[in-house]
């Protein structure tokens, strides 16, 4: 019988990979309540430059000291697209992680948050907390992988 493997998790959520003129190539984890908006905000992310790596669930293995965000072959390029059904896309190879966002009510996001990290497999990763349908969301996105690229962003 195979044995499980402890550097790896199947976790709900959405996996984007993000490119940016500022930080190396690095994959974001959407994570929310059903209906919360996850596969929503990676399509209006894709439409902004950034790649499928997963849908509905995204597999976490530990390589060394990094998280990497990948598919599952059973859903390996499919994006539900609510009003629209299953569409079809390219998928990024597994990617390393470096923002956890966290969808959450209108009124649940913080004005001023300060960052928090969460722990996946013993790594420490930044999260933060979003509403999915506000206009600015991708906007917001990209800035936040700007800070963690570059925590000298962060006023103190």
């Amino acid at each position: 019988m195979k044995q499980p493997n402890p550097n790896r998790v199947i976790r709900h959520g959405t996996a984007v990979l993000l490119t940016s003129e500022v930080h190396a190539p690095a994959a974001l984890f959407i994570r929310g309540a059903s209906g919360s908006g996850k596969s929503d905000l990676a399509f209006r992310l894709m439409s902004a430059g950034a790649m499928l790596i997963s849908d509905d669930q995204v597999e976490l293995e530990k390589r060394q000291d990094r998280i990497y965000a990948g598919a599952i072959d059973a859903i390996r390029g499919l994006i539900e697209v609510r009003g629209v059904g299953l569409l079809r896309y390219p998928a990024a190879d597994p990617s390393p992680l470096r923002l956890v966002i966290d969808l959450v009510a209108r009124e649940d996001v913080p004005r001023l948050p300060e960052w928090q990290d969460m722990d996946i497999l013993g790594v420490k990763l930044p999260i933060l907390r979003l509403h999915a349908f506000d206009a600015s969301a991708v906007c917001k996105i990209r800035a936040a992988m700007a800070v963690v690229h570059d925590a000298k962003l962060i006023v103190k």
